[in-house]
Order: structure tokens, then sequence, then C-alpha cells
């Protein structure tokens, strides 16, 4: 089912992104007392971080997005989200959306090449998956083995996003209801398969949500939120025309 706003103004969310939380310095990770300052400045400002299916809830429920809330998402499943992100969330009363990549529980992300100076990292292992949705984090999809989903055929789409979502399901005794496309990239029959699967998808357009589809959620990666004052910013409605510029510039790369 695809959830759309009702009439009138929906307001915006900021849907942010991490992935590792390492001391690497690569271009996906961020620097675990960084995140800590990130959690720290949420909520000095009076702002709270919540999993996908809390805001989409509130969301289908009142037909906008719930205020002073920022959606928290970790892409690929890295063990140091159980060591870092999981006891700095518990600390504020937070909770997140982790989507996992079901074929490479407790091994290593070895599906690719790893960017510059981040190296092989661990992922977390099913008992660690367990313990953070148990501490009321949202357990999303990121399919079986990180494949770039424009590269395979309508079967092989199905396979790993079925599988994935049915692993996680009975691993973790859970109901999977999202999913984040790896690397950002969809088409045509990964779009359709996700949405007849999934309640909520998640792309890497970089911008706030406002009046999309839960199928088609912008996020904005933390990597542009590094210098401190940028997520105070963001919070405060003067990040946007950083955000399209940086938005435009990773098109213009692309």
């Amino acid at each position: 089912m695809i959830f759309k706003r009702r009439d009138g103004d929906s307001g915006a969310i900021p849907i942010l992104t991490y992935h590792s939380l390492d001391t690497t310095g690569s271009v996906i990770s961020v620097h675990p007392d960084r995140f800590a300052r990130h959690m720290a400045c949420l909520d000095t400002m009076g702002h709270r971080a919540a999993s996908l299916r809390e805001v989409t809830r509130h969301f289908r429920d009142f037909g906008r997005w719930p205020e002073r809330t920022v959606a928290l998402t970790f892409d690929d499943g890295y063990e140091n989200l159980h060591r870092h992100a999981l006891p700095t969330l518990a600390r504020h009363g937070y909770t997140a959306t982790a989507f996992l990549v079901s074929g490479y529980m407790g091994g290593q992300t070895d599906w690719e090449s790893p960017p510059a100076k981040l190296g092989v990292q661990a992922v977390l292992d099913w008992g660690q998956a367990a313990e953070m949705s148990q501490a009321g984090w949202e357990i999303g999809a990121h399919t079986h083995t990180h494949p770039d989903l424009r590269t395979l055929t309508t079967e092989q789409v199905e396979g790993e996003v079925i599988r994935c979502r049915r692993e996680l399901e009975d691993r973790l005794g859970v109901t999977v209801d999202s999913f984040a496309y790896p690397y950002g990239y969809t088409s045509e029959d990964a779009a359709s398969i996700v949405a007849r699967e999934f309640e909520v998808a998640c792309l890497t357009e970089l911008r706030t949500a406002t009046s999309e589809d839960f199928h088609s959620l912008p996020r904005i990666d933390a990597y542009y939120l590094q210098k401190p004052d940028r997520l105070k910013r963001l919070l405060n409605g003067r990040l946007d025309r950083y955000v399209t510029i940086r938005r435009w510039g990773r098109r213009l790369r692309g």
C-alpha cells in the first residue's frame, strides 16, 4: 500500500542516513564521538530521533509528519552500530531503523571493494540485531547480498528482496515493513517489487521529506553534516540552499 499525504500541508522531516560509526574518516563514516554530539544536539534543541516506522505511522494517522522529529536510519548493518549507536540512542530514549543485508549477518562487508580508508568492517550478527530490535529499533531490509538492483533480472531482484525480508522476519521474529535500495539505485522492476513487498522504501535523494509517497522517501546523508553547525542549521530549516547545491552536484557527478 502506498501512503500519500492528506489534503493540506504535511510539513517536512529530515530522514538522516548513517553507515559506519568509526574513526577511519571514510566517506561513509562518522566518528562515534561526532555521532554522540549529533544526538546530544537533537536533545538540546528539543528534537527527538525516531524510526521510520514511527514517523510514517504518525503521518498515516494524522496526515502530517511529527514535529521536532528526525527519522534516523543506518544502512548495511555495521557491527559498530551495536557498540556505539545502541547505547547512545538508549541514553536519549531515541529509536532508529537499521537496514540489514541478510546474507552477510555475522560476516564482513566484503560484498564490494570498500571506500577509501574504510577497509572491510564487521557486520552485526543475529544476536546483536535481536538485541537492537528488543531495544526498540526497527529492522529494515537492504537485500540479501547488497547488489545494484539495476543490474539484475526481475527474478533475481525478487530473490534478493523477498529472501532478505523473510530471513530477517524468521530469524528475528519481527515484521519487516521498510526497505532501502543498495547504493540508492532502483529500476522499474525493482520499484514495483519493493512497492508490493514493503510499506516504506528509501532512496538517497538528498533533501528533506515532504509530500512524497512512502516508496520514494529522500534522505540526507550524515556525511554532509560533519561540520558541527550543519545539523543545527538543518533542524532550524536554514540548510536548504546547501543541501540543494550538494544534491545537484551529486547528480552532475552521477
